[in-house]
């Protein structure tokens, strides 16, 4: 996917357009606007974020003096206090504590180092540099963007507390109030249970190997399925978090909806952390997703099937893709987007180029599109019509490393849906390639729709429209355009 995520890891973020860079997901804040009701105690500054293999940091209070370590005595309560939150949120999910969990106390300095080694591992470097690449020509991250620098300065602003489903141990933060904890736990210990009842690691990679790469026909379901069971884990966490702040005020989700709409809204609109502000929208947006998504997925789940359909019955039938999640009402009545065939895509751009990299196109990543080419238009406009797509980026073989073309294919809801999406799309392409000129359209065939987009030294940008498909073919040369879209589109052609 475009969000930053791989089969290699247990899935968010991966070209799920890419779930979020690497397998390190972040953590999201609630807004300091928002204000509890009378009686109710102000909810925690931040979250915690799951680790499936690697610690998901996430960010606490804004600091305006240099933090201290708490002392002895709040550190031997902090770790008393884990098996009470432990036991309300087994009752609160209906997850059994199967056995207690370990807990470690550590620093910010610790926390920053294991981040640090973890994005030096050489692997991880080559992957972030590829999405790079395919991201930059997507258009979701401005050409040259510092990628891995500014995600290490996201990791930075936003530490919190983790739970590590490795050594199934949950790190306390020394330097964070034991007050401000305690709703984190209750979030991080909803993985600890979730992890007893099915084991983490190898369910979020919902049938992915653990390296090495898929077939490209398994790989984006695999990567939309990993991407939907993000959205579950983290989902469910923020129901359990959000019902152990409201308890004191005999509150829950379901009683307090208000609150809970407000907190959901302010945990994009209310964060006043300028690195996360600074961020390009594709990458907020994809650390949001599993946190704002994924409440309201759970959220939904809760109301009309209880908790065990929220809970023990999501983490057994889990959502297959993220518009399952996105659209509850479809998990709910079970209906499912096939996948798209896929050609030996290999064979297809060969001699003149070979493979870059490989990814599904779920209906988040439409989502994210929305969002980076109009900011204000309606992020929602299109992904309920998403019915599958792909892409392949291709180097060129005669070509210098840092470029490459990308194939995209999309279907859609209808032909309607499938032109409207294509439009949407051509009418950023100036934007991506800093263009002056305008594009070039003609019809082709009936219903039938090519548009054509002249980028100087990279080419062309060549969308076909033909019945429910859309194929995006850019900076390939002639031949290849041919070639694939009479494989891609085979009814193109006839009909013309």
């Amino acid at each position: 996917m475009l969000n930053h995520r791989s089969s290699e890891q247990p899935l968010l973020s991966r070209l799920s357009f890419l779930v979020l860079l690497l397998s390190l997901l972040l953590g999201t804040a609630f807004g300091q606007t928002v204000s509890p009701p009378p009686d109710l105690p102000k909810p925690a500054p931040g979250i915690g974020a799951s680790v499936q293999d690697n610690p998901a940091p996430v960010q606490p209070a804004a600091p305006t003096e240099p933090q201290k370590p708490i002392t002895k005595a709040q550190a031997k309560e902090l770790f008393r206090s884990v098996d009470e939150i432990l036991d309300f949120v087994s009752h609160d999910t209906g997850l059994p504590i199967k056995h207690k969990v370990k807990r470690k106390l550590i620093t910010r300095e610790q926390v920053e180092r294991y981040v640090a080694k973890y994005l030096a591992n050489d692997k991880d470097a080559k992957r972030l540099e590829r999405e790079q690449m395919v991201l930059e020509k997507f258009g979701m991250i401005p050409r040259g963007y510092d990628l891995h620098g500014e995600y290490l300065k996201l990791l930075s602003e936003q530490v919190a507390a983790y739970y590590d489903s490795k050594t199934k141990t949950v790190n306390l933060l020394d330097w964070v109030q034991p007050e401000l904890q305690r709703p984190v736990l209750a979030h991080e210990l909803t993985h600890a249970l979730q992890d007893q009842a099915v084991g983490l690691t190898k369910w979020l990679r919902a049938g992915g190997k653990d390296g090495g790469a898929l077939p490209d026909q398994q790989e984006q379901v695999v990567e939309e399925a990993q991407a939907a069971r993000e959205n579950v884990t983290e989902g469910q966490a923020m129901l359990a978090m959000l019902d152990y702040t409201l308890a004191p005020a005999g509150l829950d989700v379901l009683k307090a909806p208000d609150v809970v709409d407000a907190m959901r809204a302010s945990m994009t609109t209310g964060t006043d952390l300028p690195v996360m502000a600074a961020a390009p929208i594709y990458l907020r947006e994809s650390l949001y997703m599993p946190y704002t998504f994924g409440l309201d997925f759970e959220r939904d789940l809760l109301k009309k099937r209880g908790t065990q359909g929220a809970y023990a019955g999501a983490l057994e039938h889990p959502p297959a893709d993220t518009l399952q999640v996105m659209r509850p009402e479809t998990y709910l009545d079970k209906q499912t987007v096939q996948p798209l065939t896929i050609p030996d895509l290999d064979r297809l751009i060969a001699p003149e180029y070979e493979r870059y990299d490989f990814g599904g196109i779920g209906a988040f990543d439409v989502y994210l599109m929305s969002r980076q080419y109009d900011p204000q238009g309606d992020a929602n406009r299109f992904y309920p019509h998403w019915r599958g797509g792909y892409y392949l980026a291709a180097h060129p073989k005669s070509a210098p490393k840092n470029e490459v073309a990308l194939i995209f294919l999309s279907r859609w809801e209808s032909p309607d849906a499938a032109e409207a999406f294509a439009h949407f799309y051509s009418i950023y392409v100036p934007n991506r390639y800093e263009l002056k000129d305008a594009g070039m359209v003609g019809n082709v065939g009936s219903g039938d729709q090519t548009i054509t987009w002249d980028v100087g030294q990279e080419g062309k940008v060549v969308i076909h429209v033909h019945e429910n498909d859309v194929l995006v073919l850019e900076s390939l040369d002639q031949a290849a355009r041919v070639r694939l879209s009479t494989a891609l589109l085979p009814g193109l052609h006839s009909a013309r």
